[in-house]
């Protein structure tokens, strides 16, 4: 039976500390090390602590040789009995030393939001809980923390994580979010009522395309629309694809801040005070590109199976596209059917490019007529317009 278990990323060799490390198996031990090593010469080392549970002095002393041998050694996930011996010892004087992630299940927590990344539950009262999709997502979570403090600083309402947290085999960030309510749950405790919700959900947004970012400060939407527009000009009639990809190309730049993936999932409502959360998406660029992202949310996504609506939004798809309306409405502010459909027009233009590059490249129920419905709308909308802006 193996007493390591070890892996290469990045030119690191991670070194998987199993079990109970004691004058019984040390030697073993250290054998295995020496072999993993031979393999991976070049390669820096890790000690990844996350499945030991107790090391004595001989395991020490393993410790010992393998910093001398390198001159600086790391390991990680530390549980705090072990760093408590690691401690006393002096270990962590002389090694790097980073404490595990406590952990957090969120079996039966409700689900207050969905995005491309990660779920949010809520975990208690007081606290929310982010769930990243990818299990290596440290990086990203350090990204989003980033973010979600620079947009904080702008003057945008937001929870800020304040920890990080092993939920299974990955991981999520906790924030405070005191008796605060998704304003799709607001839309279905009160679904003839959506004046409130609407005001809410708009003047958030408004705030958000009217907040001026510093320059490098954040990433501009432009940059990823455009790798959408170039995969979709190879998948799409030549006349039709070479004019989307011009149409992208000529959206002005804009230090403007876009969230990115906003929908009513993302908004939080606390004592009457909107709230946005699922930082990780937040970037700089002209508002059509979030349009388009909010078009797909509340009306693309659905187009060949309304019961996605109540899915991913939890309310019907008659709702759905009467909320992004009435909301689309406020924010240009006018009533005009004519300057809606001529917005919306655009907005779908960019939603459909998007959803169509996305579907080619994933593996879903339903593929090929979501692909051919897809083109179908870029090829009838495109032609329509002369540019995306409004």
């Amino acid at each position: 039976m193996a007493l390591i278990k070890y892996h290469v990323d990045n030119g690191v060799l991670y070194i998987n500390l199993l079990g109970r490390i004691d004058a019984s198996n040390a030697g073993a031990v250290e054998e295995e090390i020496s072999a993993a090593r031979a393999q991976n010469e070049s390669c820096s080392i890790i000690l990844d602590a996350d499945e030991l549970e107790y090391i004595s002095s001989a395991g020490l002393r393993i410790l010992l040789r393998l910093r001398k041998e390198k001159g600086e050694l790391t390991i990680i996930n530390v549980s705090s009995a072990i760093y408590e011996i690691l401690e006393m010892t002096g270990f962590t004087e002389m090694l790097t030393v980073k404490k595990a992630y406590r952990r957090l299940s969120v079996d039966g927590c409700e689900v207050i939001g969905k995005g491309a990344n990660g779920a949010v539950y809520r975990y208690d009262e007081e606290t929310i809980v982010k769930v990243y999709h990818n299990p290596d997502s440290l990086p990203d979570i350090m990204r989003e923390q980033d973010l979600a403090r620079k947009a904080l600083v702008l003057g945008i309402n937001t929870a800020i994580p304040y920890d990080i947290v092993r939920v299974g085999n990955g991981y999520g960030t906790v924030a405070e979010m005191l008796a605060a309510t998704s304003i799709s749950k607001m839309i279905r405790n009160n679904p003839t009522n959506l004046d409130e919700p609407v005001k809410l959900f708009v003047d958030m947004l408004k705030l958000i395309h009217s907040t001026e970012v510093k320059p490098g400060d954040m990433p501009k939407m432009k940059e990823t629309a455009i790798k959408w527009a170039a995969f979709d000009r190879d998948q799409l009639p030549k006349e039709i694809g070479e004019k989307l990809y011009s149409l992208v190309d000529a959206v002005p730049e804009k230090n403007t801040m876009l969230h990115g993936d906003y929908h009513t999932n993302n908004v939080l409502v606390r004592d009457g005070e909107a709230l946005l959360i699922d930082m990780d998406t937040i970037c700089v660029g002209h508002p059509i590109f979030e349009l388009g992202s909010m078009y797909n949310a509340f009306v693309g996504f659905a187009d060949l199976d309304f019961h996605v609506s109540e899915d991913f939004l939890g309310i019907s798809h008659d709702l759905s596209v009467l909320f992004w309306r009435k909301s689309l409405a406020m924010y240009l502010g006018t009533d005009d059917e004519n300057r809606l459909n001529e917005v919306e027009e655009k907005a779908k233009i960019v939603g459909y490019m998007r959803l169509l590059r996305r579907t080619i490249r994933r593996e879903e129920p339903n593929r090929d007529n979501l692909i051919k419905h897809y083109k179908e709308q870029l090829c009838t909308l495109v032609p329509k317009v002369d540019t995306l802006e409004f």
